[in-house]
């Protein structure tokens, strides 16, 4: 009767523990940082700007440690985080981007000197960084079951550099972590071996806390264009369809302002521009990304030839 007893009751433990048993659980992903910008997005501006992204460095102590020598895990985040905030980037379809990548590798630094030399034909670069990443297992050993948890983490830093200026306009840095867990009762279950696909999920969630800030920073800056050629009246612009130039379109064209030096910090200012003329669209030539144009007409005030490379068209 009392072994009866004892089987009884153990019979009991493992219907409860396979009663309670979950297979794996689908990947959990968080981004932790920063709280989205509640700036809104004025939905109606189709001007794209353009927009090059540079190469994510790879900044973390697990990526530069001594036992990645000879693999290629430095490299393949870099590429893995360039992707996703490209991919990111196009699905708003708010940019034109210029995917230049491997001949952007740009030094790091608040300011980029010469930033000429690389003709970056984009308004603006964006540079990130992989400051952090790391990956973790837990797990629980019971009487009767057993659990695996897996856990990697990255913070991401990303800013935002004025290609006419070489100036950083921008900054941001956010994280985000991906899980996955696992669990066995007297040995009935799943297991699971590396799960690689956290490491990229979890760069994801990094660069997904961020991306609306940066969205927003751009929307707000007004979009640029410059005159290329003047035939009498006619007015040759960079841009076209692809950039969401339309025939009738009005637009601004103002000088540039003077460039001054900040006595403190030694950095050139541009001041802000004069306003000069008036132009509007009278076609559309089209063209690649980086060749299409349009043609203008001036309808109020004038455009001295002689100062072509210091002006520039605004929507604003």
């Amino acid at each position: 009767m009392k072994n009866a007893i004892i089987i009884l009751s153990l019979s009991l433990l493992l219907i409860g523990g396979c009663a309670k048993f979950q297979s794996q659980q689908a990947t959990q992903t968080l981004s932790i940082s920063p709280a989205t910008s509640a700036t809104v997005v004025d939905e109606s501006i189709n001007l794209k700007k353009k927009i090059a992204i540079g190469r994510f460095t790879n900044e973390s102590r697990m990526a530069n440690s001594f036992l990645n020598d000879g693999s290629d895990t430095k490299e393949r985040l870099s590429r893995a985080a360039t992707d996703m905030l490209t991919a990111k980037l196009a699905m708003t379809k708010r940019y034109v981007l210029i995917e230049r990548q491997d001949d952007l590798a740009i030094s790091n630094e608040q300011q980029i000197s010469n930033i000429e030399s690389y003709k970056i034909p984009a308004d603006y670069l964006i540079l990130g960084s992989i400051s952090e990443f790391g990956r973790k297992t837990s797990g629980n050993v019971g009487l009767f079951d057993r659990t695996k948890k897996q856990t990697a983490y990255a913070k991401v830093t990303m800013r935002i550099v004025d290609t006419r200026t070489g100036m950083s306009i921008y900054g941001e840095e956010g994280s985000g972590e991906a899980s996955s867990e696992v669990g066995t009762v007297m040995g009935m279950g799943s297991t699971a071996g590396y799960d690689e696909s956290l490491t990229d999920k979890a760069i994801d969630a990094a660069i997904g806390s961020v991306i609306q800030n940066l969205i927003n920073k751009l929307s707000h800056d007004p979009w640029r264009s410059y005159v290329l050629n003047m035939e009498g009246n006619e007015v040759y612009i960079s841009g076209g369809e692809k950039q969401g130039i339309k025939k009738g379109d009005v637009f601004k064209v103002y000088l540039r302002g003077k460039q001054v030096i900040n006595p403190q910090t030694k950095v050139p200012i541009e001041l802000p521009g004069t306003e000069i003329a008036t132009i509007t669209i009278t076609a559309t030539i089209p063209g690649t990304e980086l060749t299409e144009l349009s043609s203008a007409v001036v309808i109020n005030g004038s455009i001295p030839a002689d100062q072509l490379s210091n002006i520039y068209i605004s929507d604003k």
